[in-house]
């Protein structure tokens, strides 16, 4: 039977925040980062693609203190005959990302069965297009930015597990995923630890295609090979803390990520002298930022307090098999993702919570499925944050003292 269609005139709206998100992640373009690692992946890739430069075996130092493996340079090697200028390559980026929200949109329209989780899908997905952190991650030439396009492809593969192209694709792309950026290795062992799970649990959530996935899995591995052994051979120390088990800050910022109120962690002290009064009018501060701050935190901790309150145990309901496609996705993105971070002990910047594009946008609508007021609310306030955050950049040109640091046009020169 065909799924039913999604209730008018929601759908329209939703492709409005689609189209919306889409062209914020391209406007000003030469308003993006451009600082040590932006620049290093630049030069690299095209030194490269010009051959002054072998293709590496090994990438950039992530925050863990380790190299990421070569695939987190070979993707913008690969893109730099096509990009001669970093605005160039950064549109590329923009545009993978581009890809990446409209592909999910239209698995979620397409694929998710129950006409409700189909809502929570699409309302969650319109989310990710217009948040603030989602755009400012889609903006950069950095590995990690290429992470949503990634992620889609692995939950598509993941989705017709039960099919051989589908469990290889999900094996295949679940082992490079982790070596575009480490945090997959997290994601694609979570999506498959909880997998295994559910289906040993249930017998109504049909066969999965275990010999294709490992397959898929071993074939990704390959060019993984030298990075392993350059670990075997290497002594550089891993920045791993028992605080992170106690101080799980994964869940920390899939909740205000969903939310869209955490972009000090890119605008620094700025976040609080800039921000948060903006905007002005004349030289008298509105506040209209900080209340939009204050409406979100508080519907978010509503709509979290609500489904406690809905579950009898909990705690319970989270770690039992989901039944629903919808479930069995959003626990092993953010509940098993963020459990290995905790466990293996390593920090867990806000960039790490990328892989996990788009669930963390679809668990909060989850938490308002009717999609009422409250839910509008999020909805407009993030796409008022994000509009202002873009804003306050082109009019600054950035910070050199926060982690934006100053934009491309100035730092380059150009007017």
């Amino acid at each position: 039977m065909a799924n039913p269609p999604t209730p008018r005139p929601a759908l329209p709206w939703l492709l409005l925040l689609l189209v919306l998100g889409s062209g914020l992640r391209l406007i000003w373009a030469a308003d993006m980062e451009w600082k040590a690692d932006e620049i290093w992946m630049y030069d690299t890739a095209q030194a490269i693609a010009q051959g002054r430069q072998p293709w590496p075996w090994i990438g950039m130092a992530n925050s863990a203190g380790l190299p990421n493996p070569g695939l987190s340079v070979w993707v913008f090697a690969a893109l730099a005959p096509l990009a001669k200028t970093p605005l160039a390559l950064v549109r590329w980026v923009q545009g993978l990302n581009i890809l990446a929200l409209w592909l999910a949109f239209a698995w979620a329209h397409w694929q998710l069965p129950e006409d409700r989780g189909r809502r929570i899908g699409l309302n969650g997905i319109a989310l990710a297009a217009v948040s603030p952190l989602a755009i400012l991650f889609s903006r950069k030439i950095w590995a990690q930015d290429l992470l949503p396009i990634w992620a889609v492809l692995f939950w598509l593969g993941h989705w017709y597990r039960h099919r051989r192209w589908g469990a290889g694709g999900w094996g295949a792309i679940g082992a490079l995923i982790g070596q575009v950026h480490m945090s997959g290795f997290f994601l694609a062992a979570a999506v498959w630890g909880w997998t295994l799970y559910c289906h040993g649990r249930s017998r109504t959530l049909g066969q999965v295609r275990w010999l294709s996935w490992l397959g898929g899995t071993l074939l990704g591995l390959l060019p993984l090979l030298p990075w392993l052994g350059y670990l075997v051979s290497a002594t550089t120390p891993t920045s791993r803390t028992w605080v992170a088990l106690l101080v799980p800050k994964f869940f920390l910022h899939w909740f205000t990520g969903s939310l869209g109120v955490n972009l000090g962690y890119a605008l620094g002290r700025h976040f609080w002298t800039d921000f948060l009064p903006w905007p002005l009018v004349g030289q008298q501060p509105t506040y209209l930022v900080a209340i939009a701050h204050a409406l979100l935190l508080s519907l978010g901790l509503w709509g979290l307090v609500a489904w406690a309150r809905s579950q009898p145990r909990p705690i319970a309901a989270l770690v039992a098999p989901s039944l629903t496609p919808l479930g069995i996705c959003l626990r092993a993105a953010g509940l098993g993702t963020g459990l290995l971070f905790a466990l293996v002990g390593l920090p867990t910047p806000v960039h790490y919570l990328i892989v996990a594009f788009p669930w963390p946008f679809i668990w909060l609508a989850s938490l308002f499925p009717d999609q009422g007021w409250g839910w509008r609310v999020i909805l407009g306030s993030q796409v008022f944050l994000s509009i202002a955050f873009l804003l306050l950049i082109h009019q600054t040109g950035g910070f050199g003292d926060s982690d934006y640091g100053l934009v491309y046009r100035l730092s380059s020169g150009q007017p």
